[in-house]
């Protein structure tokens, strides 16, 4: 296809000058340049097919970056990249180097935050706001772009309920889509299906409000009167909603996709200059029958053949499979074991476990926090809950697992997906906090298995043997299953590779892969770690005979486990040099995992060149 518009547009300003027929050419100039490039680069499409014309509408609109937009989760800016100046850079999006598959400030002025987890968006546009104002500035917008899913996370209403009544200039536009990766869930989902089912007021209002306006001399008077009695017509056709009892005037909901209507609304919306909040109705996949027949696969997606709609897979098991087949097949065993996602039961493995106990399978939505408390509440009372989430969504659920889990000594397990380095989606998604968050929480096991078949073998451990809650973490990607691999105890707390070396390596998790393609030439015995943080005198006498080791781990370096290992050892008497290889101090940015494994210097063979480094200078010495 021809992209002429799209190829031209150097600013998001030239959009306030084009004729609306011209926008919809660039619409659906945008939308099949989001179905060339993400087929070959992966990432999130569905939703950004569902966003072209209300992200045209809002750049037609206000005046970026003057007036400031905010996405929340961000997954859905990839319409506002291209429209901000970035349409000949899209084709790097998520590769080392190229452009962030989410917002981001040091890309472009147009991306005011840096976003990748849901329902922050209105809290801190309300702070822009706010500062726009204390700056003296009346002039200019600010904008939360927020989903249906999003507004079923708890911050959402903490921002909703101190913006509705702050007088600011604040713009929130839900745009409703029905869904969030999994089915939107909850009374919120209602009360959005409730208002969608009464959006004939506003089609009746827009209409008749056309026709009063046309007839000569008296129409716009008689229009005038007539709209100081909306209230009475607007109760007949709905009564007040949540977002009215806040405080924002509400708009909708209207047509997403009606270039015309969406730019006459933000119009009026920019003009109030108080919080607004405007409901959108957007068909997720919208111009792509694959992503909209099946928008939760095309959520988040990799390679995939544009014809067919068939993604580009190796054909082997992921963890996240092994997570599936392994919860369905102990579930079936015990009847107290139930699943809880936070609104992520596909993309954590979830879905066979839902078709085969419906009853013990809970979607709470995109709330962290109250998973977790929940899952409190189901253990309290003698069941087992395991609550699957990705390694950086678990973040969001800090204080929940130290204050309901662990102090009341709850079994839950933690079904940690996407542990380590995650790759394309960068800084927002990195699963490289959980250890040093989880690690100094008592009442807790965090195992970590290497393969799928320790995977499996360490969750039948967490439910029948750990008597107390625990962490399963895994990475995200292929499972690797060695013939010839050496470790065969996955219900030992570590397992040691002799091979009469006065030198040991050790790891866990993926990163033990790495570990033995680096020392296959070198006589360093490897130690395994299973159990993370449960290190017993036996591991530290084990350990503390040899003269020199090395920790390699897929972590931060501060408050990892090596760090933590290295004090345990030299507070009782370790004599030898101990080196720690990690993630040092810092974000670790996009690019995929093989790639960002090795700038990181963690990949089998640059280990293998910096453990022969640290070699001889040992034996030179």
């Amino acid at each position: 296809m021809d992209f002429h518009i799209l190829e031209n547009l150097t600013s998001p300003s030239e959009l306030k000058s084009m004729s609306v027929d011209k926008l919809k050419i660039l619409s659906d100039e945008l939308r099949q340049a989001l179905i060339l490039n993400v087929s070959n680069t992966g990432g999130h499409l569905a939703s950004n097919l569902g966003v072209v014309e209300l992200t045209i509408a809002i750049h037609r609109v206000f005046s970026s970056p003057k007036d400031q937009i905010v996405f929340d989760v961000g997954h859905q800016c990839y319409v506002h990249k291209m429209l901000t100046g970035r349409y000949d850079k899209f084709f790097t999006l998520r590769q080392a180097g190229g452009l962030s598959g989410f917002p981001n400030p040091q890309e472009s002025e147009h991306d005011i935050f840096k976003t990748g987890h849901s329902s922050t968006s209105i809290s801190s546009a309300l702070g822009l706001a706010y500062a726009k104002s204390l700056s003296g500035d009346s002039d200019s917008s600010v904008v939360a772009v927020i989903g249906d899913g999003s507004m079923t996370g708890g911050l959402a209403y903490e921002g909703l309920n101190n913006a509705g009544n702050s007088g600011q200039n604040l713009v929130v536009i839900l745009n409703d889509n029905k869904m969030s990766i999994s089915k939107n869930v909850g009374a919120i989902s209602k009360t959005l299906t409730r208002l969608r089912s009464k959006s004939g007021y506003f089609k009746f209002k827009d209409s008749f409000g056309s026709f009063l306006i046309k007839i000569p001399c008296i129409g716009k008077p008689l229009y005038r009167r007539l709209n100081r009695l909306k209230s009475a017509v607007k109760s007949y056709f709905y009564s007040s909603n949540i977002f009215e009892s806040m405080g924002f005037k509400y708009i909708g909901p209207i047509d997403g996709h009606n270039l015309e209507m969406l730019i006459r609304v933000l119009t009026r919306a920019k003009s109030l200059k108080r919080p607004v909040l405007v409901h959108v109705n957007t068909k997720k996949g919208k111009g792509y029958p694959f992503a909209e027949s099946k928008p939760r696969e095309f959520h988040g997606i990799g390679e995939f053949d544009i014809g067919t709609g068939n993604a580009n897979q190796s054909g082997q098991l992921t963890f996240t499979d092994v997570f599936s087949k392994t919860i369905v097949k102990l579930a079936d065993k015990n009847d107290k074991i139930c699943a809880i996602t936070a609104a992520m039961g596909s993309g954590c493995g979830l879905s066979a476990f839902k078709s085969a106990f419906p009853k013990r399978y809970f979607d709470v939505g995109i709330a962290e926090e109250h998973a977790v408390t929940f899952a409190a509440g189901l253990a309290k009372n003698g069941y087992i809950p395991v609550f699957a989430v990705y390694s950086t969504f678990l973040q969001r659920s800090y204080d929940q697992i130290i204050h309901d889990v662990s102090l009341q000594n709850l079994k839950v397990i933690f079904a940690i997906d996407r542990a380590g380095i995650v790759g394309e989606d960068g800084e927002t998604h990195q699963g490289l906090f959980d250890l040093p968050m989880l690690l100094p929480i008592p009442n807790l096991v965090i195992l970590a298995p290497s393969t799928g078949t320790e995977l499996a073998a360490m969750f039948e451990r967490a439910v029948y043997t750990e008597n107390k809650s625990c962490a399963v973490r895994y990475p995200k990607g292929n499972c690797i299953e060695y013939t010839d691999y050496p470790f065969k105890n996955p219900d030992s707390d570590y397992e040691i590779i002799k091979n009469n070396s006065d030198f040991a390596v050790i790891s866990y998790g993926h990163e033990i892969i790495e570990v033995l393609h680096a020392v296959k030439n070198i006589p360093a015995d490897i130690v395994k770690l299973n159990v993370l943080n449960c290190f017993d005198s036996k591991i530290i006498s084990d350990l503390s005979g040899y003269k020199n080791i090395i920790f390699v781990e897929e972590c931060y370096k501060i408050g990892g486990i090596g760090m933590f290992l290295k004090s345990l050892l030299y507070d009782a008497g370790f004599k030898g040099d101990y080196y720690i290889f990690a993630v040092e101090n810092d974000f670790v940015k996009h690019a995929p995992a093989g790639v960002m494994r090795k700038q990181l210097c963690l990949d089998g063979q640059t280990l293998e060149k910096r453990i022969r480094q640290i070699l001889g200078q040992i034996y030179e010495t």
